[in-house]
């Protein structure tokens, strides 16, 4: 019985270490932000690239006596393999710019909520101050084709 219990215990802790270690290699390439809001702010892509940068690229439509264009954004990130939960931290992120209002910077920890397929959902659960307060930010990502 006390054998069992050993092997299930040190089949889950190499069943985490290796999930961790996939959140490394699956996050890289490009994925499609999903806004959930009516207003027209165009595409947002997150490239996570090999070499631990990040890049966001803003592509927004026309508004008003805007004509539409392009904001990006450069930073750095790094996946936490922590022993039971798997994090990223972005760091160095400047706001994303348009005139129907871009997006914030997307430095912080966030917590991986769901990784599989194509999708990649995940929270930002402190801020790079190490804030908790007004951290809140659900990114909801598609990998792109």
């Amino acid at each position: 019985m006390k054998t069992g219990k050993v092997l299930l215990i040190v089949l889950s802790i190499v069943f985490f270490l290796s999930s961790c270690t996939k959140v490394s290699e699956e996050v890289i390439g490009t994925w499609t932000f999903q806004t959930f809001d009516d207003r027209p702010q165009g595409v947002v892509n997150w490239t996570f690239k090999d070499d631990g940068m990040l890049i966001r690229v803003l592509t927004y439509d026309a508004v008003s006596s805007f004509s539409g264009g392009i904001s990006f954004d450069t930073a750095n990130y790094v996946v936490d393999k922590s022993f039971l939960r798997t994090r990223i931290v972005i760091s160095g992120s400047d706001p994303l710019w348009s005139p129907s209002g871009g997006m914030g910077d997307a430095n912080g920890t966030f917590r991986i909520d769901e990784m599989k397929d194509d999708i990649l959902i995940m929270t930002r659960i402190k801020q790079s101050d190490d804030q908790v307060e007004g951290s809140y930010l659900r990114c909801e990502l598609l990998r792109k084709m």
